[in-house]
């Protein structure tokens, strides 16, 4: 038998994706960076899981990077599919050369005591990278490398396997798909129209070998050409059609930082701002003064309350942040504590009064602030469940 299909999925939402510390956890390996998945990020792998066990071409096998994330993106799939995760080092993160740290990820022995009885020894690393740091074409030799090591490994060791399902990092997913459709680098369009590879969180790509490549013996034993030799279209592009919220999250080389890292989530958080027209760094967005108007939008807060006798206040000085109110599931931090949104209608009338300050001109031209209270009506509301510390 002959590998037909190949899934490469992006793992979950991060937890230092979430509002600043001290809502992200540390690494449950102890390794640099090794984070573990948001309590959204687990809630994606769940609906990766499910769809994946609803289509009718499964994944046979499951082969995730090393990195925790990507074993709990995973272990779902591998609860419902009833199936080993193997672990290969050749779909680790992707860290460049001038980080100050270049994580080595945690062993097998150091894994296993996490995710017992899920994982399988018994399967050779296709490639190391480098423990110096990679540049784009390093990433990109290495996922070069990496695929004719890993199927001709996978077809002698597991002839009946016809699909399997990698698990990787955005940099590492974009890779591995170029270097299969054979284009020359990372950065190339896909299409005169631009196209790339779409890695959102939990995204799903699709591979299939042509028709073309396969055939049969005089003995109507099924051939294929050498790996090198095949080629591969892909019918699944970033597919996130199947999680709640969407694509999010999506990164590509062009980003200029490592996905997912501390400095991509700040020139992410940014540049909202900046679309935002909020002063960065004491500099203000280009063409936005403050003769500009803004919309002020109020939305209630719903904090579950579990002991109901009691009152539950938030006092006024409490820092309030924010990500995400642009998709179902936004994520609010108040104080230390970190809650999963979900929108909904307010119900009955609700009014917020605020003070606002507007410039009056007296008689003798200068510049008075006179407040004015103005009433809103506010209609919409967010529901606020806490996350758990993971």
């Amino acid at each position: 038998m002959t590998l037909k299909t190949i899934y490469i999925a992006r793992h979950g939402y991060r937890s230092n994706w979430l509002p600043t510390p001290p809502a992200h956890p540390a690494p449950p390996t102890g390794v640099n960076s090794d984070v573990p998945l948001a309590a959204h990020g687990v809630d994606q792998a769940k609906e990766l899981a499910h769809y994946l066990i609803s289509i009718d071409n499964q994944p046979q096998m499951i082969v995730s990077s090393p990195l925790y994330r990507c074993l709990q993106t995973s272990e779902p799939a591998a609860d419902l599919l009833e199936l080993p995760i193997y672990i290969d080092r050749g779909l680790s993160e992707w860290y460049k050369p001038d980080r100050d740290i270049i994580p080595e990820p945690a062993t097998y022995d150091i894994l296993n005591n996490f995710f017992a009885g899920k994982l399988k020894r018994e399967w050779p690393n296709s490639v190391v990278p480098s423990l110096k740091g990679e540049t784009e074409e390093d990433i990109f030799q290495r996922c070069k490398t990496f695929w004719p090591i890993f199927v001709q490994e996978l077809e002698e060791r597991f002839p009946e396997v016809e699909t399997v399902l990698l698990v990787t990092h955005a940099a590492t997913k974009i890779a591995l798909g170029m270097t299969l459709l054979k284009f020359d680098n990372v950065r190339e369009s896909l299409d005169e129209d631009g196209t790339v590879i779409r890695s959102g969180s939990c995204s799903l790509d699709k591979y299939e070998i042509l028709e073309d490549d396969l055939g049969e013996d005089e003995n109507g034993e099924e051939t294929v050409l050498p790996f090198d030799q095949r080629q591969w279209k892909l019918t699944m592009n970033g597919n996130t059609e199947f999680l709640s919220a969407g694509e999010e999250m999506h990164w590509d080389f062009k980003s200029g930082f490592e996905a997912g890292s501390d400095d991509d989530i700040k020139a992410r958080r940014k540049k909202q701002l900046e679309q935002q027209g909020v002063e960065t760094n004491g500099d203000k967005k280009d063409g936005i003064d403050d003769k500009d108007e803004y919309e002020h939008v109020y939305v209630s807060l719903d904090v579950h309350n579990r002991n109901y006798r009691e009152r539950h206040t938030v006092p006024n000085q409490t820092t309030l942040q924010h990500s995400g109110l642009e998709t179902d599931k936004p994520l609010i931090k108040i104080a230390d504590n970190v809650y999963e949104g979900t929108w909904k209608k307010s119900l009955g009338t609700e009014l917020a009064f605020a003070n606002e300050t507007t410039n009056s001109k007296s008689k003798e031209g200068e510049q008075d602030a006179a407040n004015t209270e103005r009433v809103y009506r506010v209609t919409d509301s967010i529901d606020l469940n806490p996350i758990q510390p993971m």
